[in-house]
């Protein structure tokens, strides 16, 4: 039930409770169940009037929504009354937040799968083998005590910069992989030296809420099953992850500075820690002036394009940081993973009476089925007539033309930045109008080619885009934005 004596603001709006959770399916939705799991949950979510955003892929469902606490306890049920399987969903509530922490629209992304790993559906280790145990905040908190363990932080470097677990001394070891995205986890996971410290140890984990840990530590569990060499004393993660341990310890416990959030609070820091405690865990820096400083703000990333992680700058340095070369402190380090070899692995099934040998012999020809399923896209429109219109796609939600124009190498005309046409919102698509065809079809030639042209980690889509007979361009309504457009009634 909703909890009593929450009360509007000063400008009658009313106080917004926010909703985390995740829900995986085994075994997967099928293309179908999928596509009607996609609308039903943006259905419930409209008519609810709930806010936020999400993930839905074959393997499940993750979202962190916004909106009155009747509002998300409905969506809650709603959600329970479809599909029994999210009876077993562990929904956190934060009550009573301002107006002004509510997300402004809802929305749905497809995708391949919850946490981006890059472990194929096929492939990706089963949860329901998987032999981790779940333990509640108390245990996990006495579990930091002991010799013999090691704990893993299974977020990304820049979430851990500012605020991570610090084990007491004597008791387990902290082990922070530095990866900049989840994709690095099974690189660094497969590596000789990674396994060597993991050896005969009681393995923690933990991340924000919970999520990146479940696939995680099945695939650290499904690596035991087939090394016979390696073991471990077992595998731990905490339920509810670092949200429901600060909770249950207000005071910090042996939670060490903030706790990185993807909504619109930032960070989430100990109830009860005094700013004084707070500064004096600061371990991160700005990486204009190196002072203390541990809030990201302005959404600056590191300036390196393979990298392009969030960075730190502090206030002071704020007003000139776009005009200057940022280094996230890995790229500063050196260090990477993005060469490091993945884990090879076996089908996460095998049908009754089948072997080792037979599956091998079914197996197709290994492949990285994300690059391929990109390869596929890219040269879908290969054969499309070339023109000085092209169409620009898997782009950064965060990106700005002026970005868009460096990439592209000059003699870029105009951009149109394409909203969906339900929503209204963008999701990384445009037109861009070159000066020359010969520049656009040097464009479309560099993105089929070795590494394509890429943002950051991101390969560009790019091909030819001739304008229809039909077609007004550019259309008479348009307008040369300097980012792309935000609804101001989304879907509506």
């Amino acid at each position: 039930p909703a909890p009593k004596g929450l009360k509007p603001d000063k400008d009658g709006k009313p106080p917004v409770t926010l909703c985390l959770f995740y829900q995986y399916v085994e075994p997967p939705w099928s293309p179908k169940e999928h596509r009607h799991a996609m609308a039903y949950v943006i259905s419930l979510a409209k008519r609810l009037g709930v806010t936020g955003r999400g993930r839905c892929a074959t393997e499940g469902l993750n979202c962190t929504l916004t909106g009155t606490a009747e509002a998300i306890r409905g969506f809650a049920q709603g959600l329970r009354d479809w599909n029994q399987i999210f009876n077993d969903t562990d929904f956190k509530f934060t009550d009573g937040l301002p107006w002004t922490k509510r997300f402004k629209a809802f929305t749905l992304q497809k995708k391949e799968e919850l946490v981006a790993y890059g472990l194929p559906p096929e492939k990706a280790p089963s949860l329901k083998d998987n032999r981790t145990v779940h333990v509640e905040a108390t245990e996990y908190h006495e579990m930091m005590k002991k010799p013999d363990t090691v704990i893993i932080d299974v977020r990304n470097f820049y979430e851990s910069n500012i605020g991570h677990f610090q084990p007491p001394e004597n008791g387990a070891e902290l082990i922070d992989p530095k990866m900049r995205n989840s994709h690095e986890f099974p690189k660094w996971l497969n590596m000789p030296e990674t396994q060597e410290k993991l050896k005969g140890k009681k393995v923690m984990m933990y991340c924000t809420g919970g999520i990146r840990c479940e696939r995680a530590s099945a695939l650290l569990s499904q690596i035991e099953e087939e090394k016979p060499d390696f073991k471990t004393q077992g595998i731990v993660m905490v339920r509810g992850g670092i949200e429901r341990y600060m909770r249950t310890y207000p005071a910090g416990g042996f939670w060490k500075g903030k706790n990185y959030l993807f909504d619109r609070r930032f960070e989430q820091i100990p109830e009860k820690k005094s700013q004084e405690e707070l500064e004096k865990d600061i371990e991160s820096v700005c990486c204009v002036c190196k002072k203390d400083w541990a809030q990201y703000r302005g959404a600056f990333k590191c300036s390196e394009m393979r990298c392009q992680v969030p960075v730190i700058v502090c206030t002071e340095c704020q007003p000139g940081a776009a005009s200057r070369k940022l280094l996230c402190p890995l790229c500063e380090e050196g260090y990477t993973l993005r060469d490091k070899e993945m884990c090879a692995l076996r089908p996460a099934s095998m049908g009754e009476g089948e072997d080792d040998a037979s599956r091998k012999r079914k197996e197709p020809p290994k492949t990285n089925w994300v690059e391929e399923k990109a390869r596929r896209k890219r040269e879908k429109h290969v054969d499309k007539e070339p023109s000085k219109r092209i169409f620009v796609g898997n782009l950064p939600l965060v990106i700005d033309a002026t970005t868009l124009r460096r990439t592209l190498g000059g003699g870029v005309e105009l951009i149109r930045w394409i909203p969906d046409r339900t929503t209204g919102l963008w999701y990384g698509s445009s037109f861009v109008q070159m000066a020359t065809l010969e520049q656009a079809q040097r464009l479309v030639k560099r993105a089929l080619e070795g590494k394509g042209l890429r943002m950051g980690k991101r390969r560009l889509r790019i091909s030819f885009a001739p304008v229809n007979e039909s077609e007004e361009w550019p259309p008479a309504d348009f307008k040369a934005l300097e980012r792309p457009p935000v609804p101001v009634n989304p879907g509506k």
